[in-house]
């Protein structure tokens, strides 16, 4: 949405109608037939897969300015993915039929979603290599470094991710085990990388978690430097 100019933003926003989500209610079912597309105003969402043992996988995480159900209103399949609203969300919601016929008035507007779409697969092959191939710890700096580019807050501590993620949904989101992603935080806090609150991570030292991120670990970490998850 930011990368919009004004008047394809606000044609954007005059389709449709503003709706509010009460944190837990979900906007788009998996499986669902409906093609509608919500553009998130405020707030931030959870993308939620079913696996096939029956317990449920955290892809993303999406926040403001992000577009959600653009594919089915697109190909015109049922939902790939569920998501629900992790705090309260404002967010515009437009018909698939009136959202086909911006893109093909708008080709401005067209452009960005192709870019929107191509950044998340981006995002799908990069963790699709991390799963199968990095350390532990350079898995999570990953996803804390894109969650922070993505989401971080300035605040005079450092960068705040301003999203609420318990270590279950980081776990979830870097493709690791609970216990992996404690000892792989423990090991940045004690670099000074990060500090943990409930439910938020504050990015104290951007330098020494994107250096962990490309694979330097820090000395004070040997107990985190394994593959395993």
């Amino acid at each position: 949405m930011s990368n919009l100019s004004g008047p394809d933003r606000d044609a954007l926003l005059r389709l449709g109608s503003f709706r509010k989500y009460a944190p837990g209610e979900m906007l788009i079912v998996e499986g669902g037939l409906e093609t509608d597309v919500m553009l998130i105003l405020d707030g931030c969402a959870k993308v939620l897969v079913s696996a096939d043992d029956g317990s449920t996988v955290l892809l993303a995480i999406r926040a403001p300015g992000d577009v959600v159900g653009e594919l089915a209103a697109l190909d015109g399949r049922p939902r790939s993915a569920t998501v629900v609203a992790a705090r309260g969300i404002s967010a515009h919601v437009v018909s698939g039929v009136a959202f086909r016929a911006c893109l093909r008035e708008r080709p401005d507007v067209a452009t960005e979603l192709q870019r929107s779409v191509a950044g998340k697969l981006r995002a799908a092959i990069r963790y699709r290599i991390d799963a199968t191939s990095a350390a532990v710890p350079v898995r999570l700096a990953r996803t804390l470094d894109s969650l922070v580019r993505s989401y971080g807050r300035p605040t005079p501590q450092g960068l705040r991710i301003d999203v609420p993620l318990s270590n279950a949904d980081l776990a979830a989101l870097a493709g690791l085990s609970s216990a992996s992603v404690q000892r792989a935080l423990r090991a940045l806090r004690a670099d000074g990388a990060i500090r943990t609150e409930y439910r938020s991570v504050l990015v104290r030292d951007l330098a020494a978690l994107r250096a962990t991120a490309a694979g330097d670990f820090p000395p004070e970490a040997p107990e985190a430097r394994g593959v395993a998850s």
